[in-house]
């Protein structure tokens, strides 16, 4: 058996909460269990507890997890890989998310696989497509792997050979679903809806808002207020602080239908793979989504989801009043909501990545 390690590098901080921590930490995990040793640096975290702070994370399992001082950013995280190079050229493999550390990583000769989360505002925007595509192509990067087929368009469109790049969207644990209560179709009389994440003006809460206002059920927004945003919670909701992540499955098992109201504008809508959307397949709840064509690569129209028009307050009321009125269809939903689920596990996400990476 080869125990020696794939090190994946990254710059989460361990105190902060955010999506691509929650992923890092589930991957890192994953490989473990599917047999691919996997140790995972960090930068340092401000008096952290660590093992509290993994189970926070939903993360049961020991992880093999360093916090380097190196890979803060004050020190310019070239010392990182200069005290780390025999190491890293040791590796079973490098795996990262982060474009700062891909550069790194190629100015040191280093093969890796880079994980693309957003094409347009990271690459596009963000000038990285060339430093990108080049060392594809050169072989510095080995695998791309973008978590939307959109992505991946934007890719191969901008050079990336085709033959390396491994669509691989996010996933969800199951095994934190499986205990849920099953969904019931008597509770659509009155249905709590609950949106969990930042409380910002461009995460379509005010969908939210108008199914409170009108009566047709109990809305909930767990979260905090993004800093800087204007937004306001409005008096018609429900609202409580930030959870811990390993509480969001019990928060959906308070959830009737789930909405991912997620608007056109949205800096990720291009090319996202919201953890948010595998959560509500696993919860088995009837769901509504905006219909966005990132969303569609995942959800069917009527066989997976009702999808609506992300911008129309009254197409989602409607959406709702569908559910209430035809309760097969609801029922239909959730249960092809929790099957579909199934294809999402983090562990059938990372054997694929890791045989096509040769890491299996």
């Amino acid at each position: 058996m080869n125990d020696t390690p794939l090190i994946y590098v990254a710059r989460c901080r361990l105190h902060r909460n955010g999506a691509n921590l929650i992923q890092a930490l589930h991957v890192v995990e994953s490989f473990d269990r599917i047999g691919v040793p996997t140790r995972l640096y960090l930068p340092p975290a401000k008096g952290v507890e660590v093992t509290a702070r993994l189970r926070d994370f939903g993360i049961d399992e020991e992880i093999d997890l360093r916090l380097d001082p190196w890979l803060h950013t004050r020190f310019g995280l070239w010392p990182f890989f200069v005290r780390r190079l025999g190491e890293l050229r040791r590796a079973r493999g490098i795996f990262t998310h982060n474009l700062i550390v891909s550069r790194w990583l190629a100015r040191f000769g280093l093969r890796h696989v880079l994980e693309i989360h957003d094409a347009d505002r990271d690459l596009i925007q963000g000038g990285w497509m060339d430093h990108v595509v080049g060392c594809h192509r050169s072989r510095i990067i080995d695998w791309l792997v973008p978590v939307s087929r959109a992505a991946a368009k934007v890719l191969i469109e901008s050079g990336a050979d085709p033959e390396r790049v491994l669509v691989a969207p996010n996933a969800v644990d199951l095994k934190a679903y499986a205990r849920l209560p099953k969904f019931d179709p008597a509770r659509l009389d009155h249905p709590t809806f609950v949106y969990l994440g930042t409380l910002a003006a461009d995460r379509g809460l005010p969908i939210f808002d108008a199914l409170a206002r009108r009566g047709i059920g109990k809305a909930m927004l767990i979260g905090e207020v993004e800093p800087g945003s204007d937004f306001a919670v409005p008096d018609s909701v429900e609202s409580h602080p930030f959870v811990p992540h390993h509480e969001v499955p019990g928060w959906y098992g308070r959830t009737d239908i789930t909405l991912l109201p997620y608007p056109p504008q949205l800096a990720t809508a291009d090319s996202m793979s919201p953890m948010k959307l595998f959560e509500a397949l696993a919860a088995g709840r009837p769901i509504i989504a905006s219909d966005l064509p990132v969303l569609r690569e995942l959800l069917e129209h009527e066989k997976t989801a009702l999808m609506v028009d992300p911008e129309d307050v009254e197409a989602w009321i409607a959406a709702v009043r569908r559910l209430q009125t035809d309760r097969d269809l609801a029922v239909r939903l959730a249960h092809a909501a929790a099957e579909h689920a199934r294809d999402f596990s983090w562990e059938k996400r990372e054997e694929n990545i890791a045989r096509v990476c040769g890491w299996l």
